[in-house]
């Protein structure tokens, strides 16, 4: 949960919504603020950012949570001191509603009465951990949880000095980078010139003509000299097919449908193995507003989708805009691909004899070569899982790679568990001294079994080992990801003990190391919520704000980056915001509107409509 503070803001009120007047005995300190709220004040400027305030509705009682007892001591010292509950209803926000006022200075709902600090502390219960909970209210008859959120006021001497939103941000902890073992595989100067890569994955952009449907062999020929299918056999293949925006979305979505289905048809053609499709059609919106930026065309940018099309049905602006527009048909193509393989590699009785041949002959690198093949078909469950045991490799230091592969993959595939891989990579640890792979996998596997510990103390020697290995040949985005790893992990030491100087130290270290890597979208989404459980929430969004632009940024991206930004008016505010909500809208529209749902439900919260540019975007293309 994250909290964040508005001081006034005006909702939609309905008739069917439930609001009261009285504002009990609940002062407005108007001018005096600074004088009257003087203790609150100060304590919330000295509150780390780790000590958190959340509401929550169980059954019809509500409660107010803080993870640290201590800053709730601290916060409520005067007898009059306490806190007050604002029940905020989603009717109050619906589409097509005019705005009104709010109801008081205090409240924009239905207020509960106050609670003060004699009161509070009776309701309160601690967990060992310093987590409190207490029970602030209940629900009026007649409302229901699921379309209620509560927000909260602070007061000092009976005075309003903080009024809080809750909204609901996913954040987590100390969740790792992918850390695989490391395998002695091929070099790549190896598997171009002698073998082929087993599967692997070509991404495209493929234009596509104005209003034309059927393509031929011919207009995708770049693209199928690049899979090299007489090699190769398309597994799958998943195709993002985007419209330029004029004419009808029905239309649009169609043709798109169309085209795609057009180009599957021709790599089918080209292979008797079922090609596994996916396909996905939309307007390119993301595209078009950011295009017209900074064209004559800019202020078309705050018109509404509707009012764009508009527009484009007069022949002359089309002609205008076609150099634009031409741009956004197209389609992201991911083909998926794997090696054609010969009879005695694919023939478990063939396979066998072929790797024991091998082995008997001492070429290594065929034998590497058939491991990987071995892996693979292991993986997709075309071998049974004894397999791998009925082909013995010497331990000898000569079949070291081998040796090597074969413990990370039982351990990566759960055939061993930790205590058996460490020590199988120490027995070749003392066959092959020095090893830069074994010395990898060693630093891994400490690594993972730190984390099973009550994470009390810091292994030792660990950090020293990791940075040992840069000097050992290792690749140094390897040893990087390690050093983050373990950074992660130390920052849950440190906050375990509440060292928050320690813990923050940690981060830097975290935001500092992980900018020269290229990482996938799905580790940028770990990392972010990381820093997001520890409220470094400018980083998180500084990681994925360029990504969250992109037409294929994935769908965990685009999203978790809205649920940053989105109920900070700052961000909303500026120019390209829109092209952002518009690309989740693509990727997922029943997603992006259910970030709008009370946050009981799983949204971030309903009264982010209270922005009315947010609400005419949710207006426009959710309701």
């Amino acid at each position: 949960m994250r909290s964040l503070f508005l001081l006034l803001i005006i909702p939609h009120l309905l008739p069917a919504q439930q609001v009261n007047r009285t504002d009990y005995d609940i002062r407005n300190p108007g001018k005096n603020m600074a004088r009257d709220c003087e203790q609150s004040n100060r304590v919330m400027r000295q509150m780390p950012p780790d000590v958190r305030f959340s509401t929550v509705i169980q059954n019809d009682s509500v409660y107010i949570m803080l993870n640290d007892v201590r800053w709730f001591q601290e916060l409520f010292t005067g007898k009059n001191d306490g806190i007050a509950i604002d029940l905020v209803q989603q009717e109050q926000y619906a589409c097509g509603q005019p705005s009104v006022k709010p109801v008081s200075f205090s409240h924009r709902g239905f207020l509960l009465p106050p609670v003060y600090r004699n009161e509070l502390f009776r309701r309160t219960r601690v967990s060992p951990d310093g987590m409190t909970l207490t029970g602030v209210g209940k629900l009026p008859p007649g409302f229901r949880s699921e379309n209620v959120e509560p927000n909260y006021l602070i007061l000092e001497n009976r005075n309003l000095c903080h009024y809080t939103a809750v909204v609901n941000l996913d954040y987590q902890g100390w969740k790792l980078l992918r850390m695989g073992l490391y395998y002695d595989t091929l070099s790549r100067e190896v598997l171009t010139e002698k073998f082929k890569e087993l599967s692997k994955t070509i991404h495209a952009v493929v234009p596509f003509e104005k209003d034309k449907a059927e393509y031929k062999p011919a207009d995708i020929q770049p693209l199928v000299d690049s899979l090299r299918m007489t090699d190769y056999a398309i597994t799958s293949i998943q195709i993002r097919a985007y419209t330029s925006v004029e004419g009808s979305l029905e239309r649009n979505i169609e043709l798109q449908n169309q085209r795609a289905q057009s180009m599957i048809n021709i790599l089918q053609g080209y292979q008797s193995e079922k090609i596994q499709a996916e396909v996905s059609a939309m307007e390119n919106w993301v595209e078009f507003l950011t295009d017209i930026q900074k064209t004559p065309y800019a202020s078309w940018g705050s018109l509404s989708k509707d009012e764009i099309k508009e527009k484009l049905r007069a022949p002359e602006w089309q002609a205008r805009l076609e150099p634009i527009l031409q741009k956004h048909r197209k389609a992201i193509v991911d083909i998926r691909l794997e090696k054609r393989l010969d009879y005695r590699e694919n023939d478990p009785a063939e396979l066998k004899k072929y790797f024991r041949q091998v082995l008997a002959e001492k070429d290594v690198e065929e034998a590497v070569y058939l491991q990987q093949i071995i892996f693979h078909k292991l993986g997709r469950q075309e071998l049974p899982e004894q397999f791998l045991h009925e082909l013995e490799v010497p331990e000898s230091l000569e079949f070291g790679r081998l040796l090597i592969n074969n413990a990370a993959y039982l351990f990566d595939r759960e055939f061993t568990n930790l205590a058996e891989a460490t020590l199988a990579f120490e027995r070749l640890n003392k066959l092959m001294p020095g090893n830069p792979q074994i010395l990898f996998n060693l630093c891994a596997l400490r690594m993972r079994a730190w984390v099973m510990t009550d994470l009390l103390t810091e292994p030792p020697t660990l950090r020293r080992d990791i940075e040992a290995l840069r000097n050992k040949g290792i690749p140094d985005p390897l040893v990087r990801r390690l050093l983050i790893n373990y950074h992660i992990i130390l920052s849950e030491v440190h906050m375990r003990k509440q060292n928050y100087a320690a813990k923050d130290k940690a981060l830097m270290f975290i935001f500092q190391a992980y900018q020269p890597l290229k990482l996938a979208d799905a580790d940028l989404v770990n990392l972010a919520k990381y820093f997001s459980h520890y409220s470094k929430f400018d980083w998180a969004v500084r990681m994925l704000q360029n990504r969250a632009r992109a037409l294929d940024a994935s769908e965990d991206l685009v999203f978790y980056y809205l649920s940053l930004t989105i109920y900070k008016k700052a961000a909303t505010a500026q120019a390209g915001y829109r092209t952002i909500m518009l690309n989740a809208v693509n990727e997922n529209r029943a997603r992006f509107c259910s970030l709008f749902d009370s946050s009981s439900q799983g949204g971030i919260s309903f009264q982010l409509l209270e922005d009315e540019f947010l609400k005419r975007t949710f207006c426009e293309n959710c309701k």
